[in-house]
C-alpha cells in the first residue's frame, strides 16, 4: 500500500515505536532469566578438597537461605580439571552447567593438555583467594624454607612433593618459584600428583610422601591437630587464622602467589544469565556461611564480576606462560 509523504513520519515512528516495544520486551525477558531446571555445579577434582569444599559451602547456603534450591555437586575428576572444563563446555548458551575453577584452567591449554582456552569458556564470577602452603609431617627435619633450601641443593630430587592433582599450576608453582629463590633448579624437583588435595593429605599422613605444596585448607585441620607443620605460606602477609606460620617473604624468598578461585560456565551465556549468576555469588560471598568458611581456611575474601575476572584470567595466562617456558613445560 502507497503511503503518502504526509504519512510518512507517522509511520516511521510507530514503526519505531513497535520495534522499541519488542526490543524492550526482549530485555524484560532476558533480566527475568533464572534457573528452570537443576544446575549442576561441576568439581573437577575428587570429593573431600578445597574444590569440592568450596562447592559444598556454596551449595549449603543456597539451600539454608532458599535461593537456590534445586542443585547437584557433581565431581568430574581428571586432567587437574580438564575433564570438568571440557564437560562443562559441552552445554554452549546454558547457564545450568557452572563449575569451579583454579589455575588449572589456564596452565592445561598452556601445557598442551587441553584444547579449552579460557577465553573459551564464560568467567562469571572471583570467589576468593587461598594462599597456599608448603607443609610436612610433624616429626619431619624439615622445619622451615630455608632448611628444605638446603636439602634441595644437597640433592634437587630428595624431597618427594606433591603439587595435588595437577603439576604446572599454582602449588607447582609454589615450590618451583621457592626454589628458584634459594638458587636450585626447580626443573629437578620430585613432583607428584594425586587425584586431590585429600589423597596429598593421605600420602603425607601415611609417609609415602615428604611434603605437599597445597591450598592452606588441606593442612589446617592437621596442622591444629599437631601432625602437620607449614614450614610457609605463599601469601604477602600471614594467613588470618595461622598467626604463628611465616610466609616466605619473611623467610628470605620473595614467593608470593594468588590461589584463586573463580567460578565459569559454557561458552556462549547471554548477559541475562551472566548477570543473575553474578547477583547470585554477589549475595553467596558476603553471606556469614561464607565468611565463616573463609575464616576458618584461612581465605582472604576476594570478588570480581564477569568481566574484571576475564581480564584478571589474561593476565594470569600471560605470567604462567612465562613460568612454565622457563620450566620447560609450555608447548
Amino acid at each position: 500500500m502507497h503511503i503518502s509523504s504526509r504519512h510518512q513520519p507517522h509511520a516511521v515512528a510507530s514503526a519505531l515505536f513497535a520495534a522499541m516495544l519488542v526490543a524492550a520486551f526482549e530485555v524484560c525477558a532476558q533480566a527475568a532469566w533464572k534457573p528452570d531446571k537443576a544446575v549442576e555445579f561441576i568439581v573437577g577434582f575428587a570429593p573431600g578438597g578445597g574444590n569440592d569444599k568450596t562447592a559444598r559451602t556454596m551449595h549449603k547456603i543456597w539451600q539454608d537461605t532458599k535461593w537456590l534450591d534445586n542443585v547437584g555437586v557433581v565431581n568430574k575428576v581428571g586432567g587437574g580439571g580438564a575433564v570438568s572444563y571440557a564437560y562443562t563446555n559441552q552445554h554452549p548458551g546454558d547457564a545450568h552447567y557452572i563449575a569451579v575453577a583454579q589455575m588449572g584452567l589456564v596452565t592445561n591449554h598452556i601445557l598442551g593438555r587441553s584444547p579449552i582456552h579460557p577465553n573459551d569458556l564464560t568467567p562469571l564470577a572471583m570467589v576468593g583467594n587461598e594462599p597456599v602452603g608448603v607443609v610436612v609431617r610433624a616429626d619431619s627435619p624439615i622445619r622451615n624454607a630455608r632448611d628444605f633450601i638446603e636439602r634441595l641443593k644437597a640433592d634437587p630430587s630428595s624431597v618427594s612433593i606433591s603439587v595435588g592433582s595437577t603439576r604446572g599450576a599454582t602449588n607447582h608453582f609454589t615450590v618451583a618459584l621457592l626454589a628458584k629463590a634459594g638458587g636450585v633448579d626447580a626443573k629437578k624437583l620430585k613432583i607428584l600428583t594425586f587425584g586431590g588435595g585429600a589423597e596429598s593429605v593421605a600420602n603425607l599422613l601415611g609417609g609415602h610422601i615428604d611434603m605437599m605444596s597445597q591450598a592452606i585448607n588441606n593442612a589446617i585441620p592437621h596442622y591444629q591437630a599437631g601432625k602437620m607443620r607449614i614450614i610457609g605460606v605463599s601469601t604477602t602477609r600471614r594467613a588470618p587464622g595461622l598467626p604463628d606460620v611465616p610466609t616466605f617473604k619473611e623467610q628470605g624468598y620473595d614467593v608470593v602467589l594468588d590461589g584463586w578461585t573463580v567460578i565459569v560456565g559454557a561458552r556462549g551465556l547471554n548477559p541475562a544469565q551472566i548477570a543473575y549468576w553474578e547477583g547470585m555469588f554477589e549475595r553467596t560471598v558476603n553471606h556469614a556461611a561464607w565468611k565463616k568458611y573463609l575464616e576458618t581456611f584461612s581465605w582472604e575474601w576476594a570478588f570480581l564480576k564477569s568481566r574484571p575476572t576475564r581480564e584478571y584470567l589474561r593476565k594470569e595466562y600471560d605470567t604462567s606462560r612465562a613460568i612454565l617456558t622457563e620450566l620447560g613445560m609450555a608447548k
